[in-house]
């Protein structure tokens, strides 16, 4: 199984991607199970957002191994020390077989919702195991947030977001038990020039022509400007997280 090619673009969008994407909630952290774990694996651990989450409250004495097959996102997070870098895919992965207690998905179980990476996220979990499926979502019901949505997503095409729900297969998966889900309201505080970051750093947008950035870019600008925001120097850009807590049957 090849890596999906639109996700090829994150190689030339990993500044816009430290820069534009949030963190995500402390209370979203809070709700994993941390404290008994003896070996963690954020898969599609990007440029290790989540990843440095984990690393904060894992104890001491626990192994973290971050999956990102895109080896430009993670070179920043192999300097991490703590953390062992893996760049391979997810159906891909050589660790021991019920050797992990908890896998993470953050900002991307979307991108590997497929039969082979769920077998092999279930052979490495214990029995008893977690996987935890996050997402932070652009919070939509803003209108200025909604007009940015509509206007990149006529460059999507058939490109896996979370959005099209098509990964909600796994939720009904017999191999594992939905035991939790989480809503969180997530407003990001961000640098205004950086919302156009967070627009470049959506896989489908990454490689466009760089005329095509400068024009998104303006329409950026008039649908901030437009939303009453006039020329604030920051913006506070509301998000939605949603966690999903899966125990390996």
């Amino acid at each position: 199984m090849t890596l999906n090619p639109t996700a090829e673009n994150y190689r030339v969008a990993v500044a816009a991607y430290e820069a534009g994407r949030p963190s995500y909630p402390a209370e979203i952290v809070a709700a994993l199970p941390l404290a008994a774990a003896r070996c963690a694996v954020d898969l599609g651990a990007g440029t290790g957002k989540f990843t440095r989450l984990l690393l904060q409250h894992l104890p001491a004495t626990a192994r973290l191994v971050a999956v990102e097959p895109v080896a430009e996102m993670s070179a920043r997070l192999s300097r991490e020390a703590g953390v062992e870098v893996i760049n391979t895919r997810a159906d891909a992965i050589n660790l021991e077989t019920g050797s992990v207690d908890l896998v993470t998905c953050a900002q991307a179980f979307h991108w590997f919702d497929n039969e082979p990476s769920v077998a092999e996220i279930a052979r490495l979990l214990d029995p008893g195991g977690t996987l935890a499926l996050v997402w932070n979502n652009r919070d939509d019901r803003t209108p200025w947030v909604d007009a940015l949505s509509i206007m990149i997503e006529g460059y999507a095409g058939d490109t896996p977001r979370q959005r099209t729900g098509r990964w909600r297969w796994i939720l009904k998966d017999p191999r594992f038990v939905l035991e939790k889900e989480i809503v969180q309201d997530h407003p990001h505080r961000m640098r205004r020039q950086d919302v156009f970051e967070r627009i470049a750093s959506t896989s489908y947008v990454a490689n466009l022509p760089d005329a095509e950035k400068a024009a998104l870019r303006d329409k950026t600008d008039n649908i901030l400007r437009e939303s009453g925001l006039g020329d604030a120097d920051e913006v506070v850009f509301p998000y939605v997280t949603q966690l999903f807590l899966l125990k390996r049957a």
